[in-house]
C-alpha cells in the first residue's frame, strides 16, 4: 500500500471527506463525530446503538418538530428514578 495516498474503500466516508475538505465547519463536525464514536467504542457501546443515536440526531435535523419530543423524553428520564438491574 502506498502510504502517501489513503484509499478509503467507502463511498459514503469518501463523500463526507470531500465535503469536509471544502468546508471547515463540516471538517470540524467530522472530527467531532469521529471522536465521539471513538469514545462510545471505548465505553463498550455497540456500533448499532451508536448508529441508532446518530440516526435520531440526523432525523431531528431534517424535522425540527421532533426536537420537542426528544426534549420531553430527556426530561422524563430525569424525573423517573433509576433502579439497578
Amino acid at each position: 500500500m502506498d502510504n502517501t495516498k489513503l484509499e478509503l474503500q467507502n463511498k459514503n466516508l469518501e463523500a463526507f471527506l470531500v465535503k469536509a475538505e471544502s468546508d471547515p465547519a463540516i471538517m470540524e463536525l467530522m472530527r467531532n463525530l469521529i471522536r465521539i464514536c471513538q469514545e462510545a467504542s471505548e465505553l463498550g457501546i455497540p456500533l448499532e446503538e451508536v448508529a441508532a443515536v446518530g440516526t435520531v440526531g440526523w432525523t431531528i435535523g431534517k424535522d425540527p418538530k421532533l426536537q420537542a419530543m426528544i426534549e420531553y423524553m430527556f426530561q422524563m428520564s430525569e424525573i423517573v428514578p433509576r433502579t439497578e438491574h
